[in-house]
């Protein structure tokens, strides 16, 4: 596979209501979109997506124009796992500009192969892949009212955010939502790092009674013994903001630090960091969440491939791999995951049989949401 040019392009898309953590809010997803061309005409798309609010884009795109872009303009490569490792030190630290290339160079060996990444990756192609939906932290009759329009679309459970700033506020949250959904559906709850240690702890002992698959990240993201204090009481706690590479995967297991791990592709560097992450899992014993974040529609079908291609992830749910959270006013994939996708699906999307991740890049819906762009 050679990789003859490419394009970059940084993309707003707008949100129609405002996605709101414990961390502050967001109007739109500001990501970096990649092309890359093989020699054969056909284009690999990738994306870069922020980790947090705090991340710069533009920086993603000035990584991938100077380094990791031209370090593989021109080169054949027969082995995508051995190209990303090169490209590690390149990325500085940023792994979510690597993820565009790890994702553009799967998607565009598929289209070359006529094979679909699933298959590539030597995973189950016909998984059914379940998924719940996140609520961003709303006043407390909207999200009650959100989670169940959720569960009557058909997705398989909820994920509910909380401030982690009023204690009561947020157990009446989740126990509202926990009395208006039907027995059986999957919820959890995301603190996003928000707690201190004490916190988290009265937290946790309020809601313990109630039916919550896990806690997602409970206190701040470096904090592994605090995470580990909150372990034993009463709810499973998950790895988000601590888990960005293998390496974290490992640190975690090594300190008892969680119940669960969520990995994202974005953050991670990739579909192989992805599945790197994916195998300490599986060692472990561990279930494997595949968390979404602020992602393009590329990112939610490059998420599917990698569900499919672990065992860590079977019989949970996932946000990652299905339709969008967080209202999107477009995307830029065809198909592009909708809602209405969950209606008669028993809550799951099946991973892509088609050729590359598994959708086709809507060029119009590109230009309209490009606000800088470069081609190399």
């Amino acid at each position: 596979m050679l990789v003859q040019s490419a394009h970059i392009f940084l993309c707003d898309v707008p949100l129609l209501q405002p996605f709101v953590i414990s961390r502050g809010a967001v109007q739109s997803f500001v990501n970096v979109v990649l092309g890359l061309e093989g020699d054969d005409g056909q284009v690999g798309w990738g994306e870069a997506v922020p980790v947090s609010l705090s991340e710069d884009p533009r920086e993603f795109f000035r990584i991938l124009q100077e380094s990791l872009v031209p370090a593989i303009l021109g080169q054949r490569i027969d082995d995508i796992p051995s190209v990303i490792n090169d490209l590690l030190p390149l990325c500085k630290g940023c792994e979510a500009a690597l993820a565009a290339v790890d994702l553009a160079l799967w998607d565009l060996l598929g289209k070359q192969q006529k094979r679909s990444v699933t298959s590539l990756l030597g995973g189950d192609a016909g998984a059914r892949i379940l998924i719940d939906y996140t609520i961003g932290a709303l006043p407390l009759d909207q999200t009650v009212q959100r989670a169940q329009e959720v569960i009557g679309m058909g997705y398989a459970g909820v994920v509910v955010k909380i401030t982690a700033k009023d204690l009561d506020a947020d157990v009446a949250r989740v126990q509202e939502v926990c009395r208006a959904l039907p027995q059986g559906t999957s919820i959890r709850v995301d603190a996003n790092g928000g707690f201190d240690r004490d916190s988290a702890c009265r937290f946790i002992e309020c809601i313990a009674d109630l039916p919550i698959a896990f806690l997602e990240q409970p206190v701040a993201a470096k904090d592994l013994d605090g995470m580990k204090f909150c372990r034993g009481r009463g709810v499973a706690i998950a790895a988000d903001e601590a888990l960005k590479l293998p390496e974290d995967a490992d640190r975690l297991i090594a300190a008892d630090a969680c119940d669960v791990l969520n990995v994202k592709v974005t953050k991670a560097g990739g579909i192989c960091q992805s599945l790197k992450v994916a195998s300490i899992a599986e060692r472990a014993g561990l279930p494997l969440v595949i968390g979404g974040g602020l992602t393009y529609g590329i990112s939610r079908f490059a998420s599917q491939h990698i569900a499919a291609a672990s065992t860590a992830t079977r019989g949970i749910c996932h946000q990652g791999p299905g339709p969008a959270s967080q209202a999107l006013s477009g995307d830029i994939t065809n198909p592009r995951l909708k809602p209405e996708m969950m209606r008669g699906s028993g809550g799951a999307v099946i991973a892509p049989s088609t050729h590359g991740l598994g959708f086709e890049l809507e060029r119009a819906a590109l230009a309209q949401f490009t606000v800088h762009e470069r081609k190399l």
